[in-house]
């Protein structure tokens, strides 16, 4: 029983220590990071990439677009698969019945 006490006692004395030391470096990274992005050429680049993303959005958008339109114009393929299946008029032959 005391073995377990002093485990759960050195756990929580590790977590609170990691866990101030972990913030510490957690702060300190975001704050490297922020001053990171305020640099001129990380604007620069951010911006470029914004740019080509929403052009290759838009362009994308513009392809499915067509895409839609040109296939609506298009008979379907069920449409089709019915038109090759249509049922004959022909009735399949019958047996003569069987008296008993």
């Amino acid at each position: 029983m005391i073995k377990k006490l002093l485990f759960v006692a050195g756990a929580g004395v590790g977590y609170v220590l990691g866990t101030r030391a972990g913030r510490v470096k957690y702060d300190a990274l975001v704050s490297k990071a922020h001053k990171v992005a305020q640099r001129p050429e990380v604007q620069e680049m951010t911006q470029a990439v914004k740019s080509e993303a929403n052009r290759l959005y838009v362009e994308g958008r513009q392809r499915i677009r067509e895409k839609i339109q040109t296939d609506q114009t298009k008979p379907s393929f069920a449409a089709v698969s019915e038109q090759a299946h249509t049922p004959t008029t022909h009735t399949a032959p019958t047996l003569p019945e069987r008296s008993n």
